[in-house]
C-alpha cells in the first residue's frame, strides 16, 4: 500500500526532529490504524533504532532491544546489556552530539513484561537524556494503556512527553487517494465499510468490483475482515461476549442506554463501564444534540464503519457465510440495503467535507463547533433531525445529506430551512450534499440565494 495522508502528523514529528534537542513523542491509536507506517515514513531518511515490544519476558525484550541497538551501531555479536537502564544510558551518550531517533513500538507489551520500565524512562528523561539530542518515540495500540499508563497523571511519565499524536482513521479524502482507480460511489462505500482504517484499505483490490471486494473481505470464512471486529474485541477487552451483545443491540437500532441494556440483557447500572470502554476504542460514539449538550437525550451510535458493516451484515448471516453462501448474502441482503448502510456513512463523509471546506475558507463564516441535532417540533408535534449543525462566529450552518439514486429536489432544502428555525440563532446558511445531484428546480432555487450551497458526491472527488 502506498503511503497516503498523515501530513499534519509528519509535520509535527519533523518539527520535533529539527529542534535538535531531546524530544519525547507519544503516538497511539487502535490496531491497524497505520502507526508503524507513519513512524517508518518519518524515519526513512534519518538515523533511527526501531524496537517492537514482545509479548514475552523482560529478558527476551532486553535481548531483542540490545540486538537492535548493537546492530544499528555495527556491533553485532556483543552480549545484551545487563538491564534497560544501562541500555538507555548508552543511547543517551551516543546521542550527545548527534540526532538519533529511538522508537519503542508496542510499548504496552514491553511495560507489561518489565514493570519498572516507565520509572526507568522517567529518570532518563529527567537527567541523562535532557541534554542529549535523542528523539524518543513511544508507540502503542492499547489506547486505554497509553492514555492512562503513559499520558495519565498517575504515570511516572506524566508531563515528560513533548508531543502526543492520537492517530485517527483516514478521512474520505485520504481514502479516495488510495481508491482513486475505482468508481467514485464504490470507493465511498468501501471507505465506509472499512472505516478508513489504513490496513483494511490495503486489503481492497482496486481492479475488482465492489461486490467482489465486499464478498472477499467480509462474506467468506477466509476473508481478511470476516472475524476482524470479533478478534479486536478479544484482544482489547476482557469480556468480549458482553461487548458483542452491546454492539449487536446498537446495530439493531437501540440507541439509548436503557434500550441497549434491555436488548443486551444487562443491568442498566453496569452499562456505563462497558459503553465507556467502547468509546475509548473509537468503536462507538456518545452523542447529545448540539446546542443542547446538557440534555438527557443521549444516544449511542457505532462510529467505526467496519464494525457497523460487520454487525449489520456479517454477524446475522454467519451460518449462511460458513455454508459458502457469501455471494448470495451479498446479492440478496447486502446490495439491496447498502443505501441504508450509507445513511450514516455518508454523514461522516459530509463531516469530513465540511471540515475541509472550513479549513480552506470556503464557507461564509468560521465554524468552531459542529455536530448533529435532534429535538421536538412543537408545531408539527414530531421529532426532527438535522444531519449537521455548526456554530460559527456570526451564523449557524445546517446541513442535510442524501444517499439516494434520484436527484434531490427543492423540498429537501425547504424542509431544512424550516427545521433550522428550531435552533437558537439569528443568521443561517445551508448545505445539502446529494449522492446523485439536484433537480433543475432545486438548482434554480439555490442560485437565487447566497446562503445555500448545493454539493454532489462528484464535488468531493478532489
Amino acid at each position: 500500500m502506498k503511503f497516503i495522508g498523515r501530513k499534519r502528523e509528519l509535520q509535527e514529528l519533523d518539527r520535533q526532529y529539527r529542534s535538535d534537542v531531546f524530544e519525547f513523542s507519544v503516538i497511539y491509536g487502535r490496531r491497524r490504524i497505520g502507526k508503524t507506517w507513519l513512524i517508518r515514513k518519518f524515519v526513512e531518511d534519518k538515523d533511527a533504532i526501531f524496537f517492537s515490544g514482545l509479548e514475552a519476558s523482560w529478558i527476551s525484550n532486553l535481548e531483542s532491544m540490545s540486538h537492535a541497538v548493537h546492530q544499528f551501531f555495527g556491533q553485532e555479536g556483543l552480549p545484551a546489556f545487563r538491564d534497560f537502564s544501562s541500555l538507555f544510558t548508552y543511547l543517551g551518550r551516543q546521542a550527545r552530539d548527534r540526532r538519533l531517533v529511538f522508537i519503542i513500538d508496542e510499548y504496552p507489551y514491553l511495560a507489561g513484561a518489565a514493570k519498572e520500565i516507565s520509572s526507568v524512562l522517567q529518570r532518563l528523561c529527567d537527567h541523562e537524556w535532557i541534554n542529549s539530542k535523542l528523539h524518543l518515540i513511544l508507540c502503542g495500540s492499547s489506547m486505554s494503556f497509553m492514555e492512562r499508563q503513559v499520558l495519565g497523571v498517575k504515570s511516572p511519565l506524566y508531563g515528560r512527553r513533548t508531543a502526543q499524536i492520537k492517530l485517527q482513521p483516514f478521512t474520505w479524502f485520504e481514502s479516495r487517494q488510495y481508491l482513486r482507480e475505482m468508481m467514485l460511489e464504490d470507493s465511498a462505500i468501501l471507505h465506509c465499510a472499512t472505516g478508513g482504517v489504513a490496513e483494511y484499505l490495503s486489503f481492497i483490490e482496486p481492479d475488482a468490483t465492489l461486490a467482489d471486494n465486499l464478498t472477499r473481505l467480509f462474506l467468506v470464512s477466509s476473508g481478511r475482515l470476516y472475524e476482524e471486529p470479533s478478534n479486536l474485541l478479544k484482544q482489547e477487552l476482557r469480556e468480549p461476549r458482553v461487548y458483542n451483545d452491546l454492539l449487536d443491540a446498537i446495530a439493531s437500532g437501540s440507541s439509548k442506554s436503557n434500550e441497549i441494556a434491555t436488548k443486551a440483557h444487562l443491568p442498566s447500572s453496569a452499562m456505563n463501564h462497558y459503553l465507556d470502554s467502547l468509546i475509548d476504542l473509537n468503536i462507538i460514539t456518545k452523542e447529545r444534540p448540539i446546542q443542547n449538550e446538557q440534555s438527557r437525550k443521549t444516544i449511542y451510535r457505532i462510529q467505526d464503519g467496519c464494525f457497523r458493516f460487520w454487525y449489520r451484515y456479517v454477524m446475522p448471516n454467519l451460518n449462511a457465510i460458513n455454508a459458502g453462501l457469501g455471494q448470495q448474502v451479498y446479492s440478496k441482503i447486502v446490495q439491496p440495503d447498502l443505501a441504508n448502510f450509507m445513511g450514516q456513512g455518508f454523514e461522516q463523509i459530509f463531516f469530513d467535507a465540511f471540515d475541509w471546506w472550513n479549513q480552506a475558507g470556503q464557507l461564509p463564516d468560521l465554524f468552531v463547533k459542529r455536530g448533529r441535532w435532534w429535538g421536538n417540533n412543537p408545531v408539527e408535534k414530531r421529532e426532527e433531525e438535522i444531519d449537521l449543525v455548526a456554530t460559527g462566529t456570526k451564523m449557524i450552518c445546517c446541513g442535510e445529506v442524501k444517499w439516494h439514486n434520484e436527484k434531490t429536489d427543492v423540498n429537501i432544502i425547504r424542509q431544512l430551512e424550516k427545521k433550522s428555525l428550531l435552533l437558537k440563532g439569528n443568521q443561517y446558511c445551508y448545505i445539502v450534499l446529494s449522492r446523485s445531484g439536484f433537480t433543475e428546480h432545486a438548482i434554480r432555487y439555490a442560485e437565487k440565494r447566497t446562503d445555500i450551497m448545493l454539493r454532489s458526491l462528484v464535488d468531493l472527488d478532489i
